[in-house]
């Protein structure tokens, strides 16, 4: 996962975790990408700790973020004995992110290729000061990521001819042990003239030769698997977000800069506008500019209207969003039902208003609901028809809807009487607060975070 620029963290968080690794941890290694650390992480920093040190990761993590004021915001589950975490910290206009990615035993594509007991026995200091592998287990552990994810590019083959060079016996058995002689005649070739276009083209068949090699899965090991699956699937990585309110273009702007910031906290990004639109194309989904001037629709096209939206969001997040969520992704919605109850004359819609309520108590419900707060003119938008007793209005009802019991733990107010970059500065950091509440109850951190 490459992440923008800007929201890496700075040399100084690096060093802060590396040194509370070597601190905190009995033995560590960074498995691969150290070559620029430790300035800024331009990916995930991995890395490999003994069994016992993996346990306690959480415990070291959430103390290194308190110290650096930075916040523990997710855990990530990828392999039984693997975790990605995620730590975060606001500053104006963006978030800066530091990625840790934590293993014991070194596993892809349900195998076991390297354990921490060897390769921390063999592990070296790096010229900055930090622990890395030997260059047999480094060469080793890139290149079986290289080869499952069927993937050598340019960047990839410099980093593994030059790992190979470094130690090219070792390399060559711990290859020998893995591949036929062929296969690791190819690679060792591939090596030393750095061309790996031959590789490339057989990549397919080397990982079917490295699965085929390795050790299969114990009965044991298969039902850790299975227990983990269920547990992303009860407890989803992802978030779904809901930024409500009058749909104007400052709002559309506050909703893209939030986007930009938060982005990082998870694998992946979704965009729906109001609903989940199921039943249709959510990308071809049109902002309505709002039909103030056209007269609210009869009784039975209101219900009718009602009972398609209840469908929507009822069958859409099951079917639509919660798959999202599973796998790890930021859904935001810009705009959901409740603009409905907050604004109903954007949606012509007059009556029944005891069922459009009864609706709101029956759909699914985001995990956070951002509602930025305008009492006054400080955003209004003559585009779309939005008056200054609009915002004085909607601001009543949007107090009395997080007040309300079904949301009051889930609403937050966010004062719009600001720059559009402040406000998507709080949006961001009452999700991240969010985001390390959710964290930290997961992960049984007796300490409550900020």
């Amino acid at each position: 996962m490459i992440l923008p620029m800007a929201t890496f963290a700075n040399e100084a968080m690096v060093r802060a975790l590396l040194e509370s690794l070597d601190r905190e941890c009995s033995s560590y290694c960074v498995l691969g990408g150290y070559e620029d650390l430790p300035g800024a992480a331009r990916s995930d920093i991995d890395f490999m700790v003994g069994r016992q040190d993996f346990e306690r990761l959480p415990q070291i993590l959430s103390s290194l973020a308190r110290k650096t004021k930075f916040r523990l915001v997710r855990n990530l589950e990828h392999e039984i004995t693997a975790c990605c975490y995620a730590l975060a910290q606001s500053q104006p206009g963006q978030v800066l992110f530091l990625h840790p990615d934590a293993c014991s035993d070194y596993r892809r594509a349900n195998r076991t290729w390297l354990r921490p007991e060897a390769v921390l026995a063999r592990r070296r200091r790096h010229r900055n000061g930090f622990w890395i592998p030997a260059a047999t287990d480094a060469f080793l552990y890139y290149f079986i990521k290289r080869i499952e994810k069927l993937s050598v590019e340019e960047q990839h083959a410099q980093q593994l001819s030059r790992l190979f060079s470094e130690d090219r016996q070792g390399c060559t058995k711990a290859l020998m042990r893995r591949l036929t002689p062929v296969s690791v005649e190819l690679v060792v070739q591939a090596a030393n003239s750095e061309n790996w276009q031959p590789v490339t083209e057989v990549s397919l068949e080397l990982r079917k030769e490295l699965l085929s090699r390795a050790p299969a899965d114990s009965l044991k090991t298969k039902y850790a698997e299975l227990k983990r699956i269920m547990k992303r699937a009860i407890q989803p990585t992802g978030l779904c977000v809901a930024v409500i309110g009058p749909d104007t273009s400052s709002k559309s702007t506050v909703v893209e800069q939030y986007l930009s910031e938060i982005a990082p906290a998870c694998t992946k990004t979704a965009c729906f506008h109001l609903r989940p639109c199921l039943f249709g194309d959510p990308t071809k989904q049109k902002i309505d500019a709002g039909p103030r001037g056209h007269q609210p629709r009869g009784i039975l096209a209101s219900t009718g209207k009602l009972l398609f939206l209840w469908s929507d969001y009822l069958l859409g997040y099951y079917l639509r969003i919660y798959p999202l969520k599973a796998r790890s992704t930021l859904v935001v919605f810009d705009g959901y039902y409740y603009d409905l109850l907050i604004d109903p004359f954007r949606f012509r819609f007059e009556k029944p208003r005891w069922l459009a309520r009864l609706i709101s108590a029956l759909i699914p419900l985001p995990d956070l609901i951002l509602i930025p707060n305008a009492p006054d003119d400080a955003h209004q938008d003559k585009r779309h028809g939005v008056t200054v007793g609009d915002f004085a209005s909607q601001a009543k009802v949007n107090r009395l809807l997080v007040d309300s019991a079904g949301l009051r733990k889930k609403a937050v107010l966010i004062d719009a009487a600001r720059s559009l970059e402040a406000v998507a500065d709080e949006c961001a950091d009452q999700t991240l607060a969010y985001l390390e509440r959710r964290t930290a109850k997961r992960l049984h951190l007796s300490r409550k975070p900020r």
